[in-house]
């Protein structure tokens, strides 16, 4: 079953065990009692409640107070990851899936995000869902403490290579956001050929939509990175400019010519002055209280 997929996930072992995730704040969330779909094992597990977000990465990684991506709930006993709801015909389906050894092997080697789109694929989840978890994923391997890059770029690879092979056929929106996704994941692999061919079927599957929901915008500022050939994760003309704004405050030192000019720019100059004169007034107020 699934003879690629489980040869790509055997080579985890030499990428060493995956830390466990950051506890998230506790105001915006909470442990809640849970039952194993597979097994009926009682456990509990942490849900969030609310919060928000202020735009996202290239990659989609939402910028937030909040740990992204949330802990997926797992079964203690038997490791299923409860990633949503499971149907009757998916729990049969799923009950010899998690005991067998190509699943059980995963433990402690792969992220447990990586390990829900693995799941997603063998209980035949559609295809687009088994993509945004594996996405989902790429951020887990990208931003653990310590990570190892060979796994996250092996997830980036992973990613890209199954969207690339999806046919142009479907839902258009569960295509586009995808194609969009791996356009940027073939940039920051260094593979800009692919990556301007995947944003260009981006861009033809979105054409004519009605509620392209930002991606055109989005597909139309990729462009210039692939073609400056820029492969970081977070190019500054690629973020929300806020975001661009407090990095070009903070660390001017360290910035690139492309970055300054960035930052020159009018929108983010004047957050830029904005963020400093607030700095400035917190230091003051800061020093009055001392005195």
């Amino acid at each position: 079953m699934l003879p690629g997929l489980i040869a790509l996930m055997l080579q985890a072992a030499a990428n060493g065990p995956i830390p466990p995730p950051p506890e998230p704040p506790p105001l915006h969330g909470a442990s809640v009692s849970m039952t194993c779909p597979v097994g009926g094992e009682p456990f509990s597990a942490w849900r969030v409640s609310h919060y928000s977000t202020f735009g996202a990465r290239p990659d989609g990684k939402p910028y937030s107070y909040m740990p992204f991506p949330f802990p997926l709930p797992e079964c203690p006993g038997n490791t299923l990851l409860v990633f949503g709801t499971f149907s009757p015909a998916e729990i049969e389906r799923l009950t010899p899936v998690v005991a067998s050894q190509d699943y059980q092997r995963l433990r402690g080697v792969e992220t447990p995000y990586y390990r829900a789109a693995w799941l997603a694929t063998a209980i035949g989840r559609p295809e687009s869902e088994a993509l945004g978890l594996l996405l989902t994923a790429t951020w887990e391997a990208k931003d653990e403490p310590g990570g190892d890059p060979g796994r996250a770029r092996r997830y980036q690879a992973a990613f890209a290579k199954r969207v690339a092979a999806m046919p142009d056929t479907g839902e258009a929106k569960d295509r586009g956001w995808l194609q969009a996704r791996a356009a940027n994941t073939f940039r920051e692999l260094g593979d800009f050929r692919a990556a301007e061919a995947m944003r260009q079927r981006a861009i033809a599957t979105f054409r004519g939509m009605t509620d392209p929901a930002g991606w055109d915008g989005f597909l139309v500022g990729l462009g210039p990175a692939i073609a400056r050939g820029d492969a970081t994760s977070e190019p500054l003309d690629l973020l929300p400019k806020s975001e661009a704004a407090m990095r070009c405050a903070g660390e001017p030192d360290h910035l690139s010519a492309f970055d300054r000019g960035v930052c020159a720019t009018p929108a983010i100059a004047d957050m830029v002055a904005t963020f400093r004169k607030n700095e400035a007034e917190r230091h003051q107020a800061a020093q009055k209280t001392t005195m």
